[in-house]
């Protein structure tokens, strides 16, 4: 979600090995006009795949991709040689809709996380690499909008493929337990441990797996953020299945990172097992859940091109793909306030592996994309309108200021001062295979003042509020504004 209004869609070849060479160029929806535009400039690496997060200034950088798509035979169901990760770097300028190249990453990465931490430099963990043996990397390095890439030395540590991995209001970082892989490596078999990096003193702390022990394809949400609790961290973590075939879950956990001893607390599932389900921070504080698939876990109806994938050549046309019996299409709510689910309207069109849904500054939120086998993909794309579309009439964001810096005071004009009762800041997503590093919402404490103007105060805490763009939504008895992008950084 980019601060000038347009939704970026990128994937490099995206899943089409024929396209490795020669990768699809970028793409920007405008969600008002309901318009698509393609971006004339490719990048000179295979882009799928790779990791991705928010910039201080508002570009996306993008870390690894492919190498080079998997191999040539198969072994106990593993493909060999398996794909192998990129080693460049780019970053994509949402004013000039220009990208740029960004150097090297010290290994290829296929499948790595990135998270932007408070002063604006980014974390790049975990990853396939890009020569033989090809294995998962257990190096950190930090990507330096000044000076480059270098090693994080003394932090390494084995992580899964897209390791769910969020920035903490202290500067460390969590890691929620759940991951992507296509691989079974020897040590995901008995899950991936919850474990937190104390950055300053480069170590792992862990917290134990969670009750679910294997959470592949799952979610993982950083819970809002209040000034009434002290802007206290929990985090929800929902669906996923296990790397040996099982089934998918509907079982959801939270953490409280401000107990003395964290630990994962079982709260009620969803109504639907899903593997491959996105979960969407709402501006009222609740937590939107879309997509994915139930049945038996894995990367949706089948990987290969033809035989056992469910597909054949007439489901390769342009935006063709057939409905999944074991699609979830209900959407379904979880209020961090009562711990409880609500099912909501279904999807008109199935969600499930390679599809993405984010929050859009009109408070609707939008799902694209599907890749249920290699070259078939679902063009289509999808809105949904929360609940709070429909309670009543929505505050209103007159005027606000373009900037704000850490510990300042932002000034809001706004009819509805008298009335509004929150007002939060949500960070601009990227989104890929059910991780949102950039995803966190933030309520400012504020004050009304003549009726017209609410003055809010953001937190002096760039580790709460990474540098970069939020949509600033005012909400009344639940109902929220449109939100317009404001920059929050440091001013000298």
């Amino acid at each position: 979600m980019l601060h000038t209004g347009e939704v970026l869609a990128f994937g490099g070849s995206a899943n089409d090995e024929r396209r490795h060479d020669d990768p699809h160029p970028a793409e920007l929806w405008n969600p008002v006009a309901d318009e698509v535009r393609v971006v004339d400039q490719t990048v000179g690496g295979d882009v799928f795949c790779a990791g991705h997060s928010f910039l201080a200034d508002g570009s996306l950088l993008v870390a690894g991709g492919t190498h080079a798509y998997d191999g040539d035979f198969e072994i106990g169901g593993v493909t060999l040689p398996p794909f192998s990760g990129l080693d460049h770097a780019y970053a994509f300028d949402p004013e000039t809709e220009r990208w740029e190249h960004r150097g090297y990453t010290r290994h290829g990465r296929w499948y790595p996380t990135l998270v932007t931490f408070g002063d604006g430099r980014v974390l790049t963990a975990a990853g396939l690499t890009k020569h033989v043996p090809w294995v998962a990397l257990r190096e950190l390095e930090l990507y330096d909008p000044e000076s480059g890439w270098r090693r994080l030395r003394g932090a390494g540590r084995w992580l899964p493929l897209y390791p769910r991995l969020f920035l903490l209001p202290n500067g460390d970082v969590f890691y929620a337990g759940s991951y992507n892989t296509h691989y079974t490596f020897p040590f995901s078999l008995r899950g991936f441990p919850t474990a937190i990096l104390d950055v300053e003193n480069r170590r792992w702390i862990d917290l134990g797996l969670p009750n679910q022990s294997q959470r592949e394809e799952g979610a993982a949400v950083l819970l809002p953020f209040r000034p009434g609790d002290d802007y206290r961290t929990r985090v929800l973590l929902v669906g996923g299945g296990t790397p040996g075939g099982d089934v998918a879950v509907a079982a959801a956990e939270v953490m409280d990172l401000g107990a003395i001893t964290p630990k994962w607390r079982s709260v009620p599932s969803m109504a639907h097992a899903r593997y491959h389900a996105y979960a969407v921070l709402l501006p009222d504080g609740t937590v939107l859940v879309v997509g994915g698939h139930g049945g038996q876990s894995g990367h949706s109806d089948g990987d290969g091109d033809d035989g056992d994938s469910g597909f054949d050549d007439s489901d390769r046309e342009e935006g063709a793909v057939p409905p999944s019996p074991n699609a979830v299409r209900e959407a379904e709510l979880f209020d961090p306030e009562t711990e409880s689910w609500t099912t909501l309207a279904p999807m008109g069109v199935d969600r499930l592996y390679h599809s993405n849904a984010l929050l859009l500054p009109d408070a609707r939120v939008v799902a694209m994309g599907s890749n249920p086998a290699r070259r078939v993909d679902e063009l289509r794309i999808e809105t949904f309108e929360p609940p709070y579309l429909f309670a009543g009439e929505r505050p209103v964001v007159a005027s606000v200021a373009e900037s704000v810096a850490w510990g300042d005071e932002l000034a809001v004009e706004t009819p509805d001062a008298d009335t509004v009762d929150r007002v939060v800041l949500i960070r601009q997503s990227s989104t890929t295979h059910c991780l949102n590093t950039d995803q966190r919402l933030v309520e400012l404490a504020f004050d009304s003042r003549a009726g017209e103007e609410l003055l809010a105060s953001v937190p002096d805490e760039p580790n709460l509020l990474p540098p970069g763009y939020y949509m600033l939504f005012l909400l009344r008895d639940g109902v929220p504004s449109e939100a317009p992008f404001v920059r929050v950084e440091r001013t000298e």
